[in-house]
């Protein structure tokens, strides 16, 4: 989980510095420090990583420590960029001052900090856990603006809504019509209109030959809502 979790990171980090402008250097640093934002883990116990339930205070505290670990590991590397560390060193500090370990408050996180934090929380929500399901990427967003008030500055999360869309790549949508389809591509200027492949029909119950369509261009059909993939087996 650890792994796919820091390349997943990495890669929704990417996508949101160059939504942010960042240029190609800097996004070369903050993918790096996305890849190993996690490394300090390697010296929490895997009773403590890999347990299926609820931590302890005490199990929590020594979880917690792996922020730590991963600036100590990295500001030992010639050459590891100070953006790329923040991403490490910043992941799990909120805009309110409520995060670890320093509990940071509002700009005293970097700009980059405080993107990580959003991308590693949107990524574990999003992810299977050995201790919880994924949840879907439509409810995580819409959690992200109750959180927004607090955890997080506001303008970063409208942003990073703006950056993956209303319906993330890969959500599972219903129309109007019944038919269900994959949302494959974005349209930043029309969030509700994304590009959807079309490979289910909810009134017949039956698989449907693979149909690309541009909702912007054709309207006739709306989405409904997301979906769960469970509910289709």
């Amino acid at each position: 989980y650890t792994f796919m979790h820091s390349v997943s990171v990495a890669g929704l980090l990417i996508t949101f510095a160059r939504h942010e402008g960042f240029n190609h250097a800097q996004i070369r640093e903050i993918a790096i420090g996305g890849l190993l934002h996690d490394i300090g883990k390697m010296s929490t116990p895997d009773t403590i990583l890999n347990k299926n339930g609820k931590l302890t205070d005490e199990e929590f505290a020594i979880m917690k420590d792996h922020v730590v670990q991963s600036r100590l590991i990295l500001e030992k590397i010639p050459g590891f960029s100070s953006m790329a560390l923040n991403v490490a060193a910043q992941h799990h500090e909120r805009f309110d001052g409520s995060g670890y370990p320093l509990g940071l408050k509002g700009d005293a996180i970097s700009a980059i900090g405080q993107m990580a934090s959003i991308v590693d929380v949107y990524d574990a929500l999003t992810s299977e856990r050995i201790y919880k399901d994924a949840w879907e990427p439509t409810f995580v967003l819409k959690k992200f603006i109750e959180w927004s008030q607090h955890h997080f500055k506001t303008e970063q999360v409208h942003s990073f809504i703006r950056c993956l869309g209303i319906y993330p790549v890969g959500t599972l949508v219903e129309m109007e019509s019944g038919r269900i389809g994959i949302v494959i591509e974005q349209h930043h200027s029309n969030l509700l209109h994304p590009t959807v492949r079309f490979i289910y029909n909810r009134n017949t119950r039956r698989y449907t030959e693979p149909r690309v369509i541009e909702l912007e261009r054709e309207q006739s059909d709306t989405i409904k809502r997301a979906v769960s993939p469970l509910e289709f087996g």
